[in-house]
């Protein structure tokens, strides 16, 4: 008895599914793409703002989404080294200008005389082009000068002046020499 109830409930159930629908061919392939991408940005003044290296880049239209393949993007501010940001993959929206990386980030700026180096490392990172403020809520290792802090979740303003704040579980070492 037990067992005929179970079949019958699982045929109602499979009744009530939806067939499942495979994507055709037009509905995965991209409307644009291109591979060995480099893409210069400038601000208003002329002065180069960003640069976005790509081996491989598709395009979708419908959706308005650019998938990026290795993305190294770099962002540029008047006095200081330039931020690199290196991904697996990343994602643009054309509509809302973020660029979304799944998977681990490396966000990385060379010290000079003035300024220390930093390495960030952390995982599905957004970057908001038009701001260029950067946010994840996913753990966050910064290391500087033999010293680091850990964190989950982040907050990163990359213009000038540069602001971070940690969001939680905040941890770290500093060497006082």
């Amino acid at each position: 008895m037990f067992a005929a109830l179970l079949s019958l409930g699982w045929w109602m159930n499979e009744l009530g599914r939806s067939p499942e629908k495979k994507p055709s061919a037009t509905e995965t392939s991209p409307d644009a793409y291109a591979e060995g991408l480099v893409v210069w940005t400038y601000d208003v003044s002329g002065l180069l703002k960003r640069k976005m290296v790509a081996p491989g880049m598709r395009y979708f239209e419908p959706t308005g989404i650019t998938e990026l393949q290795r993305p190294l993007l770099m962002q540029f501010n008047p006095g200081s080294p330039p931020w690199e940001m290196q991904a697996e993959e990343g994602i643009a929206r054309s509509r809302d200008e973020t660029l979304f990386f799944p998977g681990s980030v490396t966000l990385e700026r060379p010290g000079d005389a003035e300024l220390s180096s930093y390495r960030f490392l952390t995982r599905d990172l957004t970057l908001a082009l038009r701001t260029e403020f950067a946010s994840t809520t996913q753990a966050v290792r910064i290391e500087s000068d033999g010293q680091w802090v850990t964190a989950v979740g982040m907050e990163a303003w990359l213009n000038q002046p540069m602001r971070l704040k940690l969001l939680r579980q905040v941890r770290g070492y500093h060497d006082f020499k």
